[in-house]
């Protein structure tokens, strides 16, 4: 077994906190840079995030990927402004989009940056002594 690596059981495993939380969170911010600074169509920017019109509107008020303030994270807000100059200029499709938006998503396990968040919904996690996320995502870090 890696250093650092111990076995428990968690209640919230690590793909369920990416596609119930992290990524919902990552499309919200990205949907709020295209639609208020790049002035894109909710169509469109459904149609680059592979969702519905009903879910862009959602995340743009508030009411979609809300657990976690993503723009908090200054290198990951950063990454998602690049991202959305780039889909403006129409150099990426959406499937460019979806890599980088899992890249972004693992990024932020490995670097820990919602260890404390994960222990909130999972209290049988104790992230002062996890190292899961940087061992198995460390080659994501950004």
């Amino acid at each position: 077994m890696p250093r650092g690596i111990f076995l428990y059981t968690m209640r919230v495993d690590l793909f369920e906190l990416l596609y119930r939380y992290v990524y919902p969170a990552i499309r919200k911010r990205l949907a709020e840079i295209l639609y208020y600074d790049e002035k894109m169509k909710q169509e469109e920017i459904a149609r680059i995030l592979g969702v519905s019109q009903s879910a862009v509107s959602r995340y743009i008020e508030g009411q979609r990927g809300s657990a976690i303030d993503i723009a908090s994270i200054s290198y990951v807000n950063e990454k998602l402004r690049e991202l959305a100059k780039r889909i403006s200029r129409k150099s990426v499709n959406e499937y460019t989009v979806q890599v980088e938006l899992v890249r972004l998503s693992l990024a932020i396990l490995a670097r820990k940056e919602l260890c404390r968040f994960h222990a909130s919904i999972d209290p049988s996690i104790d992230y002062t002594r996890c190292n899961i996320c940087p061992i198995a995502f460390s080659h994501y870090i950004l």
